[in-house]
């Protein structure tokens, strides 16, 4: 069985998908905020994170294939050099639940033998396609669909196939949102091309072959040979999906904005972002508006290039202030503070916290993560709440490497949101401190056996 090392397929997209930030900036406003570490991470009641005239309904758990309303872990394994699972722990009400995981193989999942998806598909996307009210699964850069149901996709279940024009998706899953605006769920995924690559948009709803109710295909907005990773969130707090693009060595990120009047809900020019290597969404002042984070650590993908002697940054644009960049440094000197970010609410308080990893050398998989607290008077502060480490020694497995940033989510339905490691052959659940609330191996027992 093959899986991937700290310098394997995982760490390697690191390098260009989870990816903050250059000293050019719009307008630079920059803000600190000094915090003291807290070991209380219960509800805060009452919070000025969330005030009565900014209410946000919390969304439901996702994503929850079973529909019993806790969050499930699901990843892309490969167990060969050319096949892969994937691997799907339950949720419960303490979190992932590894004593009941299990695993969907190629044959389960229908996906053609002719497909390979070892690289960079780490994560299925699952999403209510056909708007039955139970959550689908859709598998690698072959857009394969394994149709939810009240127990959630089931092996040898009913399955579709989104069918994507020509060739050119590596082997990453189409991202969902309903970037139209429309209500249904729609997916994207990015076609690349040597010479000119497109973005495609397809417009739910889903038929249960898998056909979507539209097809559009939109002209690349960034450098022809460019490959970037795509993220959705509402930026302009209007409820359609937009889109942002990054990992392309020519351009700096690119946001899409949703609902706009265009054959497939995408604004035609897209907004240039600072430069970064990864973003993410978030609220981090706690306004019921979503912002924007852009990492930039300044580590070169590959380990014989030189770091330049400098701090790595973190720029923020606040939904209110959406014509300021607030930037912060991070961490010292050549320590790639900011090459992957996660949002979440650690402590309960209502405003989203930024987990922030740094990483002095990409293909080694070196990282530790820092906590930047979120608050209603200046949103994220300029220095860590809390540190976290965590690394699997060299065993008898075979695999080592320091845990790195794969998910933040609210695993067990507290209210508070749980900051998810991924190292060597092992998975951490912290609270987003430095407490460790579940500690389990990647794989099951029985997966040579699956």
């Amino acid at each position: 069985m093959h899986f991937p090392t700290a310098g394997g397929p995982f760490f390697r997209h690191l390098r260009v998908w989870h990816a903050v930030l250059a000293s050019l900036i719009a307008v630079a406003v920059v803000a600190y905020l000094v915090l003291r570490p807290s070991d209380d991470v219960r509800s805060v009641p009452d919070s000025a994170c969330r005030p009565a005239d900014a209410a946000r309904e919390d969304p439901p758990a996702t994503p929850d294939l079973d529909g019993d309303g806790s969050v499930d872990l699901t990843y892309e394994s490969p167990d060969t050099e050319s096949d892969f699972d994937v691997i799907v722990v339950p949720g419960s009400e303490q979190g992932p639940d590894d004593d009941r995981t299990t695993v969907l193989t190629r044959d389960d999942l229908g996906v053609p033998d002719d497909i390979q998806s070892i690289d960079d598909s780490w994560r299925p996307t699952v999403a209510d396609l056909d708007g039955d009210g139970h959550a689908d699964l859709i598998v690698s850069g072959a857009a394969q669909v394994l149709w939810g149901g009240p127990k959630g996709p089931q092996a040898g279940g009913p399955q579709g196939r989104v069918p994507l024009p020509g060739s050119g998706y590596g082997s990453t899953a189409p991202i969902a949102g309903d970037f139209d605006g429309d209500g249904h769920t729609d997916l994207a995924v990015y076609r690349s091309s040597l010479e000119d690559g497109e973005l495609i948009v397809l417009e739910g709803p889903f038929k249960r072959s898998g056909a979507p109710a539209r097809t559009v295909e939109i002209p690349s907005p960034v450098h022809e040979a460019g490959d970037p990773v795509l993220v959705a969130g509402d930026a302009n707090d209007d409820r359609a999906t937009d889109l942002a693009l990054y990992g392309s060595p020519w351009d700096p990120p690119l946001l899409l904005t949703g609902g706009a009047r265009t054959v497939g809900g995408l604004s035609k020019e897209p907004e240039r972002l600072p430069e970064g290597e990864n973003i993410v969404f978030g609220d981090f002042d706690g306004d019921g508006r979503q912002d924007i984070a852009v990492g930039r650590s300044f580590v070169n993908d590959y380990d014989d290039v030189d770091t330049p002697h400098r701090r790595g940054q973190v720029s923020v644009r606040y939904g209110k202030a959406p014509g300021e960049w607030v930037t912060m440094e991070g961490g010292d000197f050549k320590e790639g503070f900011g090459t992957r970010l996660a949002a979440g609410d650690f402590n309960g308080d209502g405003c989203d916290d930024l987990a922030v990893q740094l990483t002095k050398k990409k293909e080694t998989g070196d990282a530790r993560i820092e906590v930047l607290r979120g608050g209603s008077e200046h949103g994220l502060g300029s220095k860590p709440w809390r540190a976290t480490k965590r690394s699997e020694p060299d065993g008898d497995s075979g695999f080592s490497g320091d845990g790195s940033i794969f998910d933040v989510r609210d695993w067990d339905g507290d209210g508070r949101a749980e900051l998810t490691l991924f190292g060597g052959s092992r998975w951490w659940i912290t609270d987003g401190t430095d407490r460790d609330e579940a500690s389990f191996p990647d794989l099951p027992s029985n997966y040579e056996d699956s």
